[in-house]
């Protein structure tokens, strides 16, 4: 039986996955842009919990810029690479903008992101910062309402599972509508300038 039409076959869905993959990490929601999702706006009003199980909607950011990530505390390099060039770009602002940007750290890892560390985890990036997150089904609901997909990866053991998820950064103006994403490895410039647009 000849293989060759099935191998080349893998080879040209791998080939496509990967090509969907650049498409649309490089492919980013123009500003003012509001894409819909089953129906309802993209973005949009949500509450989860901080540290203590205190409730936390984006309506108490209202005047304030958001910037928005979707990560866990566990993850090897994706999330703090993010969360670094965030905070860097949020360290360029002037002492006036930046009083007016808030930054929100989603956990998409309730099951270990709880409390202190994930206030800590937050803060480290930026003083600005509050790390935030719910039960799962909570923080599926928010997730789908912005865009970003997150998958738990097993691991050795129980607790060493890693989470595979979308990685972009969401500004939210201060009425509290998606504004602009920024894709991973957007530079701290881009960052900056779109946090200053919004304000």
């Amino acid at each position: 039986m000849n293989k060759l039409p099935h191998i080349i076959s893998i080879i040209a869905f791998i080939g496509g996955l990967v090509f969907a993959q650049q498409y649309f990490s490089k492919h980013k929601l123009p500003a003012g842009k509001q894409t819909p999702i089953a129906g309802k706006e993209f973005g949009g009003e949500f509450t989860l919990q901080r540290e203590g199980g205190k409730p936390v909607s984006l309506s108490d950011f209202k005047d304030n810029v958001v910037v928005l990530y979707f990560g866990f505390a566990s993850c090897p390099d994706v999330c703090p690479t993010s969360l670094a060039i965030i905070g860097s770009a949020m360290k360029s602002l002037s002492a006036e903008e930046v009083a007016d940007v808030k930054g929100l750290f989603i956990s998409l890892d309730p099951e270990r992101d709880t409390d202190e560390n994930l206030k800590q985890y937050a803060e480290y990036f930026h003083e600005n910062f509050s790390g935030i997150t719910g039960t799962l089904e909570q923080v599926e609901r928010v997730a789908r309402r912005y865009g970003t997909y997150f998958i738990k990866v097993a691991g050795s053991s129980e607790s060493s599972y890693t989470i595979d998820h979308t990685s972009a950064t969401f500004i939210i103006g201060r009425d509290g509508k998606f504004v602009v994403s920024k894709a991973h490895g957007t530079p701290a410039e881009e960052i900056t300038e779109a946090i200053r647009s919004a304000l």
